[in-house]
């Protein structure tokens, strides 16, 4: 949900400003000698905020906000939440907010409204806009196929449901099948696509270096590589959206496989190599470089977690027979190189510890 009201701020020149509070969120504009600031308290994850947490942060905020020159400011709470309790227990003593109710599709506008934020209503109210006019989102469609697929559509739109990591892991499945199961290349792995210095180099079949990260030589191959998938690609996805995830996913599969004949020509061995592990080592190193550059709300794992995940799935292979290293440490300084090239802007966001 706060996906979408962030974009909408975006749009009407709000500045986002990252702090270490989960569930809270800071928008700034500032024109003519004045600020408009919009806090948002994302209830829908399931934690809710204590009172006097929530008034230590307020207090921060509008400290830090003097402190960039904007003496007189205002501000919109945005509470996004089902609960109807929150709203008396967190804003007693505050004349501005709004609630968004994700569960009725409601927006609800009090009279206190100050006029410099009421051109967010409308976009804020077309969140629930579906066609031809409003449907609840949890409501009269519950039952429907065209409320299912609002929800679908919704949850896609919110990151919640990690579409392009589903789709990648659900073409890994299919190609086992179709190669492993029905033996279509009657167990040719060259015949399949697979990865062989020579084929690239000296027969121009670059197409082998996005065809191998599809193949896996049997039910265990293929279980490990999309179970690890499925947890770090997921949040991946989460983190940098879809499109950029399926780049990186493609491209960090490609560099592992460059870095895989390279290493195989230097030493003169010919090796024929399948997986998607290099393409997996990506999104491992992706994250990595994002929860140690982009620290944030939605950060489910730790540096200690993810580094010591890499470490284990690398010393794995290292002492292990029949293993291309070189594709899985290719694969993740791929990764963590791609994630900070692709979420570069991010970094110009200022982050403040607010605790």
């Amino acid at each position: 949900m706060y996906r979408q009201i962030e974009r909408i701020l975006l749009q009407y020149g709000y500045e986002m400003i990252s702090i270490n509070t989960p569930d809270i969120h800071l928008a700034l504009r500032q024109e003519r000698g004045e600020g408009y600031a919009v806090v948002t308290l994302d209830e829908t994850s399931g934690r809710y905020l204590e009172t006097g947490q929530f008034y230590h942060v307020s207090e921060q905020i509008r400290a830090f906000i003097q402190q960039r020159g904007c003496y007189y400011c205002h501000f919109l709470y945005l509470l996004v939440s089902d609960d109807d309790r929150s709203a008396g227990r967190l804003f007693k003593n505050y004349e501005c907010f709004w609630r968004i109710v994700p569960g009725r599709g409601q927006v609800m506008v009090y009279e206190t409204a100050e006029e410099g934020f009421m051109a967010l209503r409308r976009p804020l109210e077309e969140m629930f806009t579906w066609q031809d006019g409003p449907v609840p989102y949890g409501g009269e469609a519950n039952g429907s196929m065209q409320g299912a697929w609002q929800r679908f559509c919704s949850a896609v739109k919110d990151r919640r449901l990690p579409i392009c990591n589903l789709l990648i892991i659900s073409i890994n499945i299919l190609v086992f099948l179709y190669t492993d199961f029905f033996n279509a290349f009657s167990g040719s792995w060259i015949e399949a696509g697979a990865l062989g210095w020579y084929e690239v180099i000296s027969q121009g079949q670059w197409y082998r270096l996005l065809t191998s990260v599809f193949l896996h030589s049997n039910i265990g191959h293929i279980f490990n590589n999309m179970l690890v998938l499925a947890f770090i690609g997921s949040v991946l996805e989460k983190e940098i959206g879809p499109l950029k995830y399926g780049i990186l996913y493609l491209a960090s599969g490609i560099l592992a496989g460059c870095a895989s004949m390279v290493y195989n020509m230097l030493r003169d061995d010919y090796i024929v190599s399948i997986g998607a592990s290099g393409a997996v080592f990506g999104a491992v190193g992706a994250v990595l470089y994002l929860v140690l550059f982009h620290k944030g709300r939605n950060a489910q794992y730790s540096v200690r977690q993810i580094a010591w995940m890499a470490f284990l799935s690398l010393y794995g292979g290292f002492t292990s027979q029949g293993v291309d290293n070189a594709a899985h440490v290719g694969g993740f300084l791929a990764g963590f190189l791609l994630a900070a090239l692709l979420t570069w802007k991010r970094a110009g966001r200022e982050k403040h510890d607010f605790a």
